[in-house]
């Protein structure tokens, strides 16, 4: 019996040594920190006290099986989350505009808005007087009664200038026309950079997700790794407590789990970002603390109609408004004034002349067809005015929705950290309970360590479910690009 007792002493005190030695999740470090997700992954010691009054020291299996899954951990810490120096409104204004340089939709968008204003160039030449030169030139037979028949060269050249003078505002219309058609493409194109600068900034969150909760993991493997160790050399005196290292096994096993899926996902989202963003932007650990801040729900959705989608919408029908305009003047008198002058050589004679007057055409009837084109254009313009209207209830309401979403997240990570607070003592405790007076088993131990790294993970969710939601209300009004600056 006392070499029973001597065996299980002795064992606890050496799991104790392994386990204080091991990293552990600081709750309070967490909470107190101005950078709350970085701080959630920065590891303390839980000192425990082991039976023999000696207090934990460095464990052996921190130097030999941990160091280089420490290494790996600095390394992947470093270039992952980067170590980019500056302000964090500065590296998210670099992430978004990089963004936006690279990428192919918004080079495309803005080739589209660049034809749309050399379509209103064309149609405001249209307005100018219009010079040709015109001639032509053949060897032919002349007869004319009278005369003998001639044969030689033939030709004849002139110029003609002509311009409109009337057409009962047709150029006005059609002009108002292809500017609102501009004005919408440009709109589009400010439209699509909001997309693209919303989707960088969006996978920049979720790897800086996935690489936080892949720290933790590693944090956890690691205890879980000292402790199975130690009791490798327990088992080895008392095979009784066998059950108690599978246990840890499993547990280990569970976080290395864990923390390769938290890293195989992390890497996908860091393929996904280098393809926006290439290999330039370097994002610091804090890049995401200018997204932890809420804007009112009022300003936001004041702000909404001024957003690009918005504005796109109302140039469009606007746009369909100007055109139905030219198209019902297709049925007035059309007038231009043309000045001309023209000189013609045929065998033996070269006439001249010179004409100045006007030209006028105007369509009686046509059957009903300008009356039927109006009409569509004026559908059309209507369809584009209620589908803004649709998209201007759809963005007030997904505005309240996002906003809620970005409460609530930071609402979780306020209770999460106290929770972690509780749960970094209820650990403690459980831990001393066991290793101090053997009240509670190894499985309670491993149960409130597993706990308390769930809550520093559900955390981490919170806090990046929140920056996410409020970069797409930043997103809903001005813009992401106009709130960055620059």
């Amino acid at each position: 019996m006392a070499k029973r007792m001597w065996q299980w002493a002795a064992g606890t005190w050496l799991v104790a040594m392994a386990w204080s030695a091991g990293l552990s999740g600081g709750a309070q470090a967490a909470v107190k920190a101005r950078a709350p997700v970085a701080a959630a992954t920065a590891p303390t010691s839980s000192a425990g006290t082991s039976p023999g009054g000696g207090v934990s020291g460095q464990s052996g299996c921190i130097e030999a099986g941990t160091q280089a899954l420490d290494r790996a951990s600095e390394q992947a810490s470093h270039q992952h989350l980067g170590d980019a120096a500056g302000d964090p409104m500065q590296q998210l204004q670099g992430l978004v505009r990089e963004a936006n340089r690279r990428s192919a939709e918004v080079g495309a968008a803005r080739l589209l808005a660049d034809a749309t204003e050399f379509d209103l160039s064309e149609l405001q030449a249209s307005r100018k007087p219009r010079v040709t030169l015109f001639g032509s030139a053949a060897y032919g037979l002349t007869q004319q009664t009278g005369r003998p028949d001639a044969t030689g060269v033939q030709g004849n050249v002139g110029l003609n200038v002509s311009a409109p003078l009337f057409d009962g505002g047709r150029l006005d219309a059609l002009d108002t026309w292809r500017k609102r058609l501009s004005e919408a493409a440009r709109q589009g194109q400010g439209a699509t950079s909001e997309r693209v600068a919303l989707e960088a900034v969006y996978t920049a969150l979720e790897r800086h997700r996935y690489r936080l909760q892949a720290q933790i993991y590693q944090q956890y493997a690691r205890k879980m790794g000292c402790l199975v160790e130690a009791l490798d050399i327990i088992v080895s005196e008392d095979k009784g407590r066998a059950s108690e290292l599978v246990q840890a096994r499993k547990s280990r096993r569970q976080a290395e789990i864990q923390r390769e899926q938290a890293m195989a996902t992390a890497r996908q989202f860091e393929t996904r970002l280098r393809k926006l963003v290439g290999e330039q932007v370097q994002l610091g650990e804090g890049f995401s603390t200018v997204l932890m801040s809420t804007p009112a729900l009022d300003e936001v959705q004041r702000l909404i109609e001024r957003s690009a989608e918005l504005q796109r919408l109302q140039s469009e029908a606007d746009a369909q408004q100007a055109y139905a305009q030219a198209v019902a003047t297709g049925n007035t008198p059309q007038v231009n004034w043309t000045v001309g002058e023209s000189v013609s050589k045929l065998p033996g004679s070269r006439t001249s002349s010179l004409s100045l007057g006007v030209q006028f055409s105007w369509q009686l009837y046509d059957g009903g067809g300008v009356d039927a084109a109006t009409r569509a254009a004026l559908k059309r313009a209507e369809a584009y005015r209620q589908n803004r209207q649709e998209a201007l209830q759809a963005r007030m309401s997904q505005v309240a929705q996002q906003h809620d979403t970005a409460v609530s997240a930071f609402d979780r990570a306020r209770r999460h950290a106290e929770v972690m607070r509780d749960s970094d003592r209820v650990r403690n405790f459980t831990f001393q309970q066991w290793s101090q007076l053997g009240r509670r088993s190894l499985f309670d131990v491993m149960s409130a360590e597993s706990d308390h790294f769930n809550q520093r993970v559900s955390y981490i969710n919170a806090l990046v479910d929140g920056a996410q939601a409020n970069a797409s209300l930043r997103s809903q009004g001005l813009g992401l690009i106009q709130w960055v600056g620059p």
